[in-house]
């Protein structure tokens, strides 16, 4: 009889932790505007807009494969293997 009210116990205390539990860990993490504000420089180049593709290749330019790429001040050509 002990050991059946000790076994409940065990459970209804690990139910009682997991809930609390997933409770406390349902924070959101939120990004600062610092990070956005990262992620937006990072992405800017991205844009293929003042671009100038040229050839057939395995260089993505707007959204085609080209050989040749010039963007700003980079040349991007597509390498054989």
């Amino acid at each position: 009889m002990k050991k059946k009210t000790v076994l409940k116990l065990l459970f209804i205390a690990s139910c009682l932790v997991a809930v609390c539990s997933l409770f406390y860990n349902n924070e959101t993490n939120t990004l600062d505007s610092l990070a956005f504000q990262n992620i937006e420089a990072l992405a800017h180049d991205e844009n293929d807009a003042g671009a100038y593709c040229a050839g057939y290749g395995s260089v993505d330019c707007r959204s085609y494969k080209v050989e040749y790429k010039v963007s700003g001040a980079q040349l991007h050509k597509s390498v054989a293997i």
